[in-house]
């Protein structure tokens, strides 16, 4: 990081010539079939028989965080002396982990970065998890793979272990970033893409989080993230009730579901999906329409469990529990011990949600949201550093 606006391969310039198509702004990008090689290093998937192993991986890992979870909540609610020595080298091995993952940042990066004649110091008790929310009903025939989706949700959820801050930056699903992507199951490099179609790149729903974890991470200057929780849109309704419901007051108005603006509801069901998804897309800002109802659910939800957790812990199981069908996540055992006592050692009962900003304009054929690297830059600054007195 340097005092000049940051440059790189996911800050592209805006065309000018840019053809608007005012009918069909967006619905779902098509998947170019792009040819030709890049200079960018080849990726580490190979596409070659990691599905079924990342699929039993997965299914292991929503086991393992299920006995975390309840271990944890054991060990916390009747302190049992046994269990506690075996939860407490859990959790210090899952901060080992955490803080495994800053230490590369900190070799990469050094600990310091000067911006505007400031300097500015690393703050080494970040940990990161992308958070993604992916739609199955479209799909990428070029890549070669079946897996269908992409990720309309982009959210990296960066906690200061020793504050207890929390911090969801949206990065959203239409930045025009660069997409490792595939041709018939072979890597063909890098290119400026839309986020949203990184995900439908894997031969897996989990190499699909990998891909676009590592994309995120790019967006954010490389900051370290290296777990990802994945949600599939079908789950929203039924996590939704099982919380009894979300009580808000709608940043927007959604017509199919009756909802109006500015009149406070509890969203239950298929009314929680359509609020987080509907999309009019005969208009240019329609998918950072949906993520400012998106962003002012995410705040409704996420108090509403860290307040119920705060007095009953065991709403953080009953939650995932109805969460097993719909998610893929590569957190384990012991990622899962420290971030459930970080939260429940802090008290949390909300966090902060900010959006990446940037310009929306028409592109060829789709919406392309163009970041604002001078902006993307304060965000990484204000959420990852400490600004260094002199």
């Amino acid at each position: 990081m340097t005092q000049e606006t940051p440059k790189g391969n996911h800050f592209r310039p805006r065309s000018e010539d840019a053809a608007p198509d005012a009918t069909e702004v967006e619905e779902s990008p098509a998947i170019p079939a792009l040819n030709g090689s890049s200079d960018e290093s080849e990726s580490a998937f190979d596409g070659e028989g990691q599905g079924a192993e990342a699929a039993s991986g997965s299914r292991r890992a929503r086991r393992i965080a299920v006995r975390a979870i309840i271990v944890v909540l054991v060990v916390l609610s009747v302190g049992a002396a046994g269990a506690a020595v075996f939860i407490n080298r859990s959790i210090a091995r899952g901060r080992r982990s955490f803080e495994q993952s800053m230490q590369k940042a900190v070799e990469n990066k050094g600990t310091t970065v000067e911006y505007n004649g400031t300097t500015y110091r690393l703050n080494e008790d970040m940990v990161s998890i992308a958070f993604i929310g992916f739609d199955n009903r479209t799909k990428n025939a070029t890549a070669g793979y079946d897996v269908a989706g992409q990720s309309d949700t982009v959210m990296v959820v960066a906690l200061d272990t020793k504050s207890g801050k929390a911090t969801a930056i949206v990065i959203p699903r239409d930045s025009m970033v660069a997409v490792d992507t595939y041709i018939d199951g072979v890597y063909n490099g890098q290119h400026q893409l839309q986020l949203c179609l990184q995900y439908s790149y894997g031969s897996s729903h989990e190499q699909s989080s990998e891909l676009v974890t590592q994309c995120a991470s790019r967006v954010l200057y490389g900051m370290p993230i290296d777990y990802y929780f994945t949600l599939n849109v079908e789950g929203v309704g039924p996590l939704n009730d099982a919380v009894g419901g979300v009580r808000l007051t709608p940043v927007q108005s959604v017509p199919p579901a009756g909802i109006r603006e500015g009149v406070e509801t509890t969203l239950r069901g298929k009314s929680a999906e359509l609020y987080v998804q509907y999309r009019d897309t005969t208009q240019l800002n329609s998918s950072l329409d949906r993520q400012a109802r998106q962003m002012s659910y995410l705040k409704a939800f996420s108090t509403q469990v860290l307040q119920s957790a705060a007095s009953d812990p065991a709403t953080v199981l009953n939650l995932y529990q109805k969460a097993l069908d719909y998610t893929w996540t590569n957190l384990g055992f012991e990622q899962f011990s420290y971030l459930i006592s970080q939260m429940l050692d802090h008290g949390m009962t909300s966090f902060n949600v900010v959006s990446l900003e940037g310009e929306m304009a028409p592109g060829a054929a789709h919406a392309e949201f163009h970041l604002d690297a001078d902006s993307v830059y304060r965000t990484v600054l204000e959420t990852y550093y400490t600004p260094v007195k002199e």
